[in-house]
């Protein structure tokens, strides 16, 4: 986890950039109430991702699978179906 923190201004680019040019659907299915990563993460990712798919799980924190499992596996067979 720590060197999660230095890799993440290291390979920003790398990363921002495979998110921004990829022929791959993406779908964030997020949590919002998450201090981590939160409704402030989905809105810069918004403002990076062309056309960005995302479905904002209110009330929800950082683990959203545990928190509300059925919210997700619905959001992702949805997606999925596409």
């Amino acid at each position: 986890l720590i060197r999660y923190m230095a890799e993440r201004s290291q390979y920003r680019s790398r990363w921002v950039n495979a998110l921004q040019h990829t022929k791959v659907p993406l779908r964030l299915i997020n949590g919002v109430e998450d201090p981590i990563s939160g409704q402030h993460m989905v809105d810069r990712y918004r403002q990076l991702i062309p056309k960005a798919d995302v479905v904002e799980l209110s009330a929800i924190g950082h683990f959203p699978l545990i928190e509300a499992p059925m919210d997700v596996l619905k959001h992702y067979l949805a997606f999925s179906d596409q």
